[in-house]
């Protein structure tokens, strides 16, 4: 353990800190990155086909034993390794410090998402060092901007794999971790598994006002059009409905359950209003029922006593299946507003993985088997993630990080003091080799 410590703690001091504008990225620490790699992983790089695209998305392909003529579809392991930014304020650890107390490794992307990155290679390097060859081919891509959306590095991944026709069995990317299934007044361990995500969308807004002098102000200036918008959309949430992927999540969580609330949880349809009044009381589960709309950003005014033309506001929109891009604009512009709306980011919510597969059973068993006597949960991921650009290559994704989390430790993520422990660490390259090794 003590080298993969060294080679996590070294891959957290390159501040791999994608931007919303790639021209704000510093991409020497991303030519820095996949030198380390080079250099920490030689038995992966001497036995693996790398290709590079879009200069810093990079896919390794392990060939398995199958020849042509009865070969499986190959597999796709995702990771990402660029990073959100972090100033050292608040940290008890520097943020790109790598800092190991003994318990913890400290900094950006120890969770998010380096660690399945470096753990995924530990698990190809040991399992290379002891000759083994899997049964069929597998293909690892790891983007480069998946904090900003993945347009320059997943997208364009999955173009590549889609020109040279290359399809997959399924993928296995970041996802839900593992949780204490008190949380949800069931007694094992949860891993909760991702099998659809939400669409991630961003919105710029602008608003047009008067210009002139503050002393002389109209009945409604630019920040305030903007500012009554923005009161509309927050006080009328869009409805909420039960989709598929929360059925599917019930149903397996009243298998954990015993009387009224595993009838109540087996039949969710029918028990709508009462499994909705409980769910809307946390705001992780309340995600699941509706599209969602968080303001984040906002901008207008040059001086305290001067109008301003126009304002604008950033929306992040998380949309539910069942509703699309097209349908919150027209739910935007029901509200009767006037506003130019430009598009930052827009993905529409991605298809929901069959839990009744056997890829979902093998993941299944693996975190059994990893994971004693937890159980494998599937779920809504209502923060987004590479893989929805692999839908165009795949029929079934599945989104998971084998990590044993508390809500201290899942708060860290994007947040100060971001760590993941040596005992984590250690099941996560357990939980890889036992899936790479087992694929037959």
């Amino acid at each position: 353990m003590k080298n993969t410590i060294k080679r996590l703690q070294a891959a957290i001091q390159i501040p791999t800190c994608s931007h919303p504008e790639a021209k704000d990225t510093n991409w020497l620490y991303f030519d820095e990155f996949i030198k380390y790699l080079e250099n920490y992983y030689p038995i992966i790089h001497q036995n693996l086909e790398k290709t590079i695209v879009n200069n810093y998305g990079l896919i390794f392909h392990w060939r398995g034993q199958s020849n042509k003529s009865n070969a499986s579809l190959p597999i796709l392991l995702t990771a990402h390794y660029d990073v959100v930014a972090a100033s050292e304020e608040g940290w008890q650890h520097p943020p790109f410090s790598g800092y190991d107390d003994g318990e913890y490794i400290w900094g950006r992307g120890t969770l998010d998402d380096k660690s399945s990155l470096i753990c995924i290679l530990e698990a190809i390097e040991q399992l290379l060092s002891e000759n083994y060859i899997p049964p069929y081919d597998i293909y690892f891509a790891f983007g480069f901007d998946e904090e900003q959306g993945g347009n320059l590095g997943a997208q364009k991944i999955a173009d590549y794999f889609l020109e040279k026709q290359i399809h997959f069995q399924y993928v296995l990317d970041e996802g839900g971790a593992i949780v204490g299934g008190k949380t949800l007044g069931v007694k094992p361990d949860l891993a909760v598994v991702g099998i659809a995500e939400k669409g991630n969308n961003s919105f710029r807004l602008t608003f047009k006002g008067e210009e002139g002098h503050s002393s002389t102000p109209p009945n409604h200036t630019a920040i305030g059009k903007m500012a009554a918008f923005i009161q509309q959309v927050e006080n009328h949430p869009m409805p909420v409905h039960l989709t598929e992927t929360v059925i599917e999540m019930l149903k397996a969580l009243s298998e954990q359950m015993s009387g009224i609330q595993k009838f109540a949880l087996t039949y969710p349809k029918t028990f709508f209003p009462i499994v909705k009044k409980i769910l809307l009381k946390n705001k992780q589960t309340a995600a699941m029922l509706r599209t969602t709309f968080a303001f984040t950003m906002t901008n207008s005014g040059s001086g305290h006593n001067v109008l301003p033309k126009e304002a604008t506001c950033v929306v992040n929109a998380r949309i539910l299946q069942g509703d699309s891009v097209q349908s919150i604009k027209d739910y935007f512009n029901h509200f009767g507003f006037d506003y130019k709306i430009e598009s930052i980011l827009e993905n529409e919510p991605t298809a929901i993985s069959d839990v009744h597969s056997n890829a979902m059973s093998y993941l299944a068993d693996r975190i059994q088997t990893t994971f004693n006597g937890t159980i494998a949960l599937p779920y809504l991921m209502v923060g987004g993630t590479d893989s929805r650009y692999y839908e165009k290559v795949t029929d079934q994704t599945f989104r998971f990080l084998p990590c044993r989390l508390t809500n201290d430790e899942l708060a860290t993520m994007h947040a100060t003091n971001e760590r993941i422990s040596h005992e984590n660490l250690e099941k996560m390259i357990l939980f890889y080799k036992e899936f790479l090794i087992n694929l037959a």
